[in-house]
């Protein structure tokens, strides 16, 4: 946390449409003091969030389906971690329901595993998953730099929930341009629920921390 203020704190005066994307992890939870730091318009506060998740989901859906990962449109929402979940009820294939485009059987618990616990795997086989990050990183630049206006699950504050975590956004030149309303099913809602609960204790525990740097 020393860190995360000695840094913005360094960058001060930042210009009013200055957009800061946090990648380091915790991200959530940095994001989330990030904000308080910077004093940015929440909208100009972001991290990478989900996106490198979802984009890995993906990757493993396409697999399955034998088609291209573009034709495939599911998200990882909520923390970037452990309580992270698939939003499978709005997963579709080509616009079509996912278990309605996908043949066999779709071993959802298994998915969600491996995708949860993907950096690990490759940190064990290469040592590190500086290729993965770094070409997230660079499409929510080109989002933003060029104002692509372009779809993206991105951790940003969550004014019901409290916290940054995980959803939707349409990122363009001023950082979030709106928000993308999901509808999620009921426990779907429960499971962003809980991601947000465990976030905001890891937030409190924190907090200490970053009063005692004040």
């Amino acid at each position: 946390m020393s860190i995360l203020k000695r840094v913005i704190t360094q960058m001060k005066p930042i210009k009013q449409d200055t957009i800061l994307l946090l990648v380091s992890n915790p991200v959530d939870v940095l994001t989330t003091f990030a904000q308080e730091i910077a004093g940015l318009p929440r909208s100009q506060v972001i991290g990478s969030g989900t996106f490198l998740d979802s984009v890995r989901l993906r990757g493993l859906l396409a697999e399955q389906a034998e088609v291209a990962v573009n034709s495939i449109d599911a998200y990882v929402l909520g923390e970037h971690g452990d309580s992270q979940f698939v939003a499978w009820s709005i997963a579709t294939i080509g616009g079509v329901p996912i278990d309605k485009a996908i043949t066999g059987t779709l071993d959802r618990t298994k998915l969600e595993d491996t995708t949860r616990h993907k950096a690990q795997t490759i940190i064990k086989a290469k040592g590190a998953t500086a290729y993965g990050i770094g070409s997230i990183v660079a499409s929510i630049c080109s989002s933003i730099l060029f104002d692509k206006h372009s779809v993206r699950p991105i951790s940003h504050y969550q004014e019901d929930l409290q916290c940054c975590l995980s959803l939707p956004v349409v990122l363009g030149r001023k950082g979030i341009v709106r928000t993308i309303p999901l509808p999620l099913s009921e426990e779907e809602k429960k499971l962003l629920e809980a991601s947000a609960k465990s976030l905001n204790e890891t937030i409190s525990e924190s907090r200490k921390d970053f009063l005692e740097l004040e």
